[in-house]
């Protein structure tokens, strides 16, 4: 058990640095969609962890409700940046289950090119700050965690820019994740998320609940090594809203699916995982690729 617990540690229940929001908004969220790809079920032991993430997008396009390009030769960039803190209760617990509690604050870097409208601007500054409880159990090969988190809009935020590092908007998770030990090495992980985001003060606008599923599939070579695939699933429930009204229409709802490599390494005190994500499918979101490297020391 001594393996599962160290690379839990590594990516254990996210909230840190957060997609872009758009001056369109296009169904944005506040959740980090694919960083919960490795132990995603297991809270780690009783102490104090300090996380960091780091996200490196390239949007190579932004795709509408049938997946073409549109507008046409859009691309841009994303650089965030986040600390989470994380304290893991000894006691009490609740049905054997350990409490602990979190804060995330993201930096973000991004910039977005429309030159179909001759458009072109970028943003950088403090993110939404994320704060939360979580309850994990732990038994010889199944893990599970439930998370309630809330999201303030405190991030950098201007209606006339075309690129956001804050959204503006309240957002509320609620998620179970689960780790399945099938086999010794072989481990099967998922965090399924619900996001809900209030309206847009600035904008009158409103993106529709949000349904993510991180997942991974990871062979652990040893006590200190892991390689496997990951990535998420993305859907959303409902319309977005402007003023009430369905947006664009159709409710321009949001549809993901990416895939890609990922490696890990841990120790009893620190470990990092490395990802690479591959937009397979996008409706109503950005297209590309992007790259996680993500590490964890506990005290």
């Amino acid at each position: 058990m001594k393996r599962y617990k160290l690379y839990g540690a590594v990516c254990a229940v996210a909230g840190l640095a957060q997609s872009p929001a758009f001056a369109l908004e296009n169904g944005t969220s506040s959740y980090p969609s694919g960083i919960m790809t490795v132990m995603s079920g297991l809270l780690g032991g009783p102490g104090t962890y300090i996380y960091s993430y780091n996200k490196f997008e390239d949007m190579t396009s932004l795709r509408d409700g049938g997946g073409n390009s549109s507008p046409q030769g859009a691309n841009g960039g994303v650089q965030a940046h986040a600390l989470r803190a994380v304290h893991v209760f000894e006691t009490p617990t609740i049905l054997g289950g350990n409490i602990a509690i979190q804060g995330a604050v993201p930096y973000v870097d991004g910039t977005l090119h429309l030159p179909s409208f001759g458009l072109s601007g970028g943003g950088r500054g403090l993110g939404d700050p994320l704060f939360g409880v979580l309850v994990g159990w732990a038994s010889p090969h199944y893990f599970q965690t439930v998370e309630l988190d809330i999201v303030a809009p405190w991030g950098s935020y201007d209606k006339t820019r075309l690129f956001n590092p804050g959204n503006n908007v309240t957002s509320l998770y609620l998620a179970y994740a689960f780790t399945w030990m099938p086999l010794q090495q072989l481990e099967l992980s998922s965090k399924i998320n619900l996001n809900y985001s209030s309206v847009n003060a600035a904008t009158q606008y409103q993106s529709g609940v949000q349904l993510t599923a991180d997942y991974g599939v990871n062979y652990h070579i040893n006590q200190n090594w892991l390689v496997g695939v990951g990535g998420y699933l993305n859907t959303q429930l409902n319309d977005d809203k402007i003023n009430g009204q369905s947006a664009f229409g159709d409710g321009h709802r949001t549809n993901e699916l990416t895939m890609g490599p990922q490696v890990g390494y841990a120790t009893q005190k620190w470990g990092a995982v490395l990802h690479w994500q591959h937009q397979i499918y996008a409706r109503n979101a950005a297209y590309g690729n992007t790259l996680w490297l993500n590490a964890y020391i506990k005290f």
